[in-house]
Order: structure tokens, then sequence, then C-alpha cells
């Protein structure tokens, strides 16, 4: 039996269905290797968070989800915490791609707010602590077993005070309170004091921040910023005063 040849255009086009073939198994092999954590070149977006939810999984042992990728960070949250934004940084060099991430200060974060809920209730009372993250990767031997006394010291966060004591020493109790982040070398970026109702304070949750902040819905917030350097608080103390009418 004779054997037909191939036209010139059925040969063309097994050619490209090679070359698809080829390209579309480069791809999904490309995938399986950034998953299991193989350090090869980062190609696109989904590579990168690819790789930052296993480092992340292999790292903490618990499972990650990316969001997105802006600039040179992939924004990731665990599986059981979607509300936690954990910033993942990654930079590349001689060829490999290396990360860096933000999470202890969230897996720190209910341990260090009673910490500084202990040491500053005597002046401010049964008021409300709350620490946010910097979107900035820590020291990258930070892990879990981390305790926030070696994370408060060379870390990156905010700390917000939320109380409904009257505030006729508002500028006193802010030094003091200062003071006290200075003994114990809590190194918080910024330390926001905010004073509002206790009717506000007694409903409280971290998720309104923005909303009362934005909207002044305060009597005022005393506001200063730690200079890591000299390990003090900057002279630049600030007090806003909110809406006339909150309160009423």
């Amino acid at each position: 039996m004779k054997k037909r040849r191939l036209s010139q255009n059925e040969e063309a086009i097994r050619g490209i269905l090679i070359i698809i073939a080829f390209i579309v198994g480069l791809v999904f092999l490309r995938d399986i290797l950034v998953k299991r954590g193989v350090s090869i070149t980062m190609l696109t977006e989904l590579d990168y968070i690819n790789a930052a939810e296993y480092y992340m999984q292999k790292k903490y042992g618990e499972k990650f989800e990316g969001e997105y990728v802006y600039e040179d960070s992939v924004y990731v949250h665990p599986k059981s915490k979607p509300e936690w934004h954990v910033v993942v940084d990654f930079y590349s060099e001689n060829g490999l791609t290396y990360f860096g991430d933000n999470y202890v200060g969230y897996l720190k974060k209910a341990e260090l707010e009673k910490y500084i809920y202990e040491l500053v209730k005597p002046i401010y009372g049964e008021c409300k602590v709350y620490t946010q993250p910097w979107g900035f990767s820590l020291d990258d031997s930070f892990n879990k077993d981390t305790d926030i006394i070696t994370y408060v010291s060379n870390s990156d966060y905010t700390t917000c005070i939320f109380t409904d004591k009257d505030a006729g020493n508002i500028e006193k109790d802010f030094k003091e309170t200062c003071d006290i982040f200075v003994e114990k070398d809590l190194q918080t970026n910024s330390l926001l004091v905010t004073y509002i109702t206790k009717e506000d304070l007694d409903g409280f949750e971290e998720k309104l921040i923005d909303y009362t902040f934005n909207r002044l819905r305060l009597y005022y917030r005393i506001s200063g910023i730690y200079d890591k350097v000299d390990k003090t608080w900057l002279d630049n103390m600030d007090i806003l005063e909110g809406d006339k009418d909150y309160g009423k």
C-alpha cells in the first residue's frame, strides 16, 4: 500500500500543532515547578503568586492564597484569616528569586496587643489596643516561634489605642505612654491615641478604625512618630480635633 505524502499545508499545520503542544507543556511544567518551590526565573504574575504561596506554606505550615502583585510584592492571605493582607516581598539575584514577608506581625498581633494593653491600662483605663503591621518584609529569620520582644525590637507596626478617658491631660498621658514604649523597647513606627465616647468604645472593633478616622467620629486623636535610629520620639506630637458635634 502506497503511503500518501503530506501536503505542504498539512506539514505546516502539524508543525504549528507541535509548537503549540510544546508551549502548553512548558507552561504546565513551569507551573508545577513553581508550585513545588523549584528556583527558576519568574516570568509571569502567576509565577510570583504561585511561588509566594509555596514559600509561605513551607515556612509557616499553613495554606495561603495569593491576591495580586504590586511592584516588588505579592499580597497574600492565610486561608484561615482572609482579612489579613500579608505582604511577601521578592527580589532576584543571579537568576533566582527570593522572598521575605511580614506575617509574623499578624501572628504576634493578639499577644502584643494584650501586652501593650497591660502597660497602658493604668493610664487609659479599660481601653482597646490594636497593632497594625506595616507592609514591609521582616528579617527572614523571623517565624512563628519568634517571641514578641524580639519582634517589637526590630519590626514595623503602628499602635492604635482607643479610650473613653477625659482628655484633660491628653499631652501628659501621651508622653507617659511614649516613655513606656521607650523603656520596653517597643519600636512602633507610630502611636495614635484616640478619645471616643464610652458607648463607642464598648462596641468598638478594629474594622472601624478607618471609618472613625475618616469621619472624625472622635473627640481628639493625639499621635507621634518614633525614631528608630535614636530610639526616641520625634518632637512633632500632633493633636487632631474631631467632629464638633461628636458625642452630643
